[in-house]
C-alpha cells in the first residue's frame, strides 16, 4: 500500500476536527456513532507527529462520524484514496456509508455509486454491473452517471452486444426529447461509439475466422458511422482472406483518401495488397496526391519509403530534404542522416538521431494526453474513442 502522502492527512485532520465538531451537533446521526470517543482524533495527531501515517490515517477516519453533515467528506475521502490506489480502503469507506440506515437516500445512492468506482477500479467487474444495474433502477438523479459507468464495465469486459444495446437506449432517450446542438452532438458521439463496438465485435468473429459475421458487424458499423475508416479496413482484411483483392484495394484506397493521416495504420496492408495486383505505383501516386492539398511528415516519410522500395535513394533523399525544409521533425531528419551515411561519416550523430526520435512517443491522445508507442481504437487512459494521433515531432 502506498503511505499517505502529508497533505492528504492534513486535508483529513482538519476534516475530522470540523466533522467531529458538526457530528456531535447532528440530531439524525446513528446511535453507535454517537459516542465515538474524541480521543481517535488525538490518537490520530499523535501518530502523525510520529511519523506513522498509515496508524494516523485509520485513526482518523475512525474519529469522524457518518451523519449527513459529514457525508460530502466521506465520500471525498474514499475518492482520494481510490485515485491513489488504496482500492480496499475506499471500499470499506463507501460499504460504511451504505450500512447507515438513517442516512437519505440521495446520499445513499451516491454512496452506491462509488462503491460502484471502487469496484471498477479494483477489476470486479460483476459486482460493479449488478450494482450500476441496481442504481439505475433505484435513482433518476444518478441514471446518467450509472449507464455512464455501465458502459465503461462492459467495454471493460468486452460484452459489445450490452454495450451496444444500452448506448442505442442512451440514443433513443436524447431524441425523445427536444434536439439542440449539443444534443445532436452527443448524439453523434454515441453513435462513433456504436460504430466502435460494431468493429470490435467484428475483429472477434475475424479472430474466429467467422468471415460472414465479421462482415456483418462490420457492415453495421459503417451504418452507424459513414465516416469511420475502420469498418472499411476490417472489411478488406476479410477480402484478402476470400481472395477478393482487388475490392480490398479499392475499399483501402477510398479509405486512405477519405482519412490521409490513418494511412500508416494500413500502409503494412495496402502494400502487400498492392504487390499483388502489381500496381504499388498507384500507391505513390495516392501519398504524392495527398501531400499535395496537405504537408505531412508521416506521409512524407512513407512516400520516401515507397522510393527506396524502387531503389531510387535521390528521390527518397529529395523528399525527405524538402520536408525538412517545410517542416521538419526528428524522423525526418533520422531518415536523411540514414540516406546520407556515405556523406556523413560520423556513426554517434546517425545514432543520436535515432535515439531522439526513439524518445518521441508515436500516439498521443487530443482529449487526455495519453502517450505510447502503440496504436489504440480506444485510449487506454480516457476510455475515449478514436482520440490517438500521430503528433508531428
Amino acid at each position: 500500500m502506498a503511505e499517505p502522502n502529508t497533505l492528504l492527512l492534513a486535508m483529513l485532520f482538519l476534516a475530522v476536527a470540523a466533522g467531529w465538531v458538526l457530528g456531535r451537533g447532528a440530531s439524525g446521526r446513528d446511535d453507535e456513532l454517537d459516542q465515538t470517543p474524541p480521543s481517535q482524533y488525538y490518537l490520530g495527531l499523535n501518530f502523525l507527529l510520529d511519523g506513522e501515517q498509515e496508524s494516523a490515517l485509520k485513526a482518523f477516519s475512525e474519529a469522524l462520524a457518518v451523519n449527513a453533515e459529514t457525508f460530502e467528506t466521506h465520500i471525498t475521502f474514499g475518492s482520494l484514496l481510490r485515485k491513489r490506489g488504496e482500492v480496499d480502503n475506499a471500499i470499506k469507506i463507501h460499504q460504511s456509508l451504505l450500512s447507515r440506515t438513517k442516512l437519505p437516500d440521495t446520499q445513499k445512492n451516491q454512496a452506491h455509486l462509488e462503491l460502484s468506482k471502487d469496484f471498477i477500479a479494483a477489476g470486479l467487474l460483476d459486482r460493479a454491473e449488478q450494482l450500476l444495474k441496481d442504481l439505475i433502477e433505484l435513482s433518476e438523479e444518478h441514471e446518467a452517471d450509472a449507464k455512464a459507468l455501465l458502459l465503461e464495465v462492459f467495454e471493460a469486459s468486452r460484452d459489445w452486444a450490452q454495450a451496444r444495446v444500452l448506448a442505442e437506449s442512451q440514443l433513443k432517450s436524447i431524441f425523445a426529447a427536444t434536439v439542440t446542438p449539443a444534443s445532436k452532438a452527443k448524439a453523434d458521439k454515441i453513435r462513433s461509439r456504436l460504430c466502435n463496438y460494431c468493429c470490435e465485435a467484428a475483429e472477434d468473429e475475424e479472430a474466429k475466422k467467422a468471415w460472414a459475421s465479421a462482415r456483418s458487424e462490420a457492415a453495421e458499423g459503417l451504418r452507424w458511422d459513414e465516416s469511420s475508416i475502420w469498418p472499411h479496413l476490417i472489411m478488406a482484411r476479410i477480402d484478402v482472406e476470400e481472395k477478393a483483392t482487388q475490392q480490398a484495394f479499392d475499399r483501402l484506397m477510398s479509405a486512405a483518401k477519405v482519412a490521409p493521416t490513418r494511412l500508416p495504420e494500413f500502409i503494412q496492408l495496402l502494400r502487400e495488397i498492392c504487390d499483388v495486383l502489381d500496381c504499388r505505383n498507384r500507391l505513390v501516386s495516392l501519398i504524392s496526391e495527398s501531400l499535395e492539398t496537405r504537408e505531412d511528415p508521416q506521409l512524407r516519410a512513407l512516400l520516401a519509403e515507397e522510393y527506396l522500395s524502387e531503389g531510387n535513394e535521390a528521390a527518397a533523399l529529395e523528399i525527405i530534404v524538402r520536408g525538412l525544409e517545410v517542416k521538419p521533425t526528428s524522423a525526418l531528419l533520422e531518415k536523411a542522416l540514414e540516406l546520407m551515411s556515405e556523406q556523413v561519416n560520423c556513426p554517434e550523430v546517425v545514432d543520436a538521431a535515432h535515439k531522439l526520435s526513439m524518445k518521441q512517443s508515436t500516439y498521443l491522445c487530443g482529449v487526455c494526453g495519453f502517450h505510447g508507442p502503440s496504436f489504440y481504437w480506444q485510449c487506454p487512459g480516457c476510455k475515449n474513442w478514436d482520440t490517438l494521433y500521430r503528433p508531428v515531432r
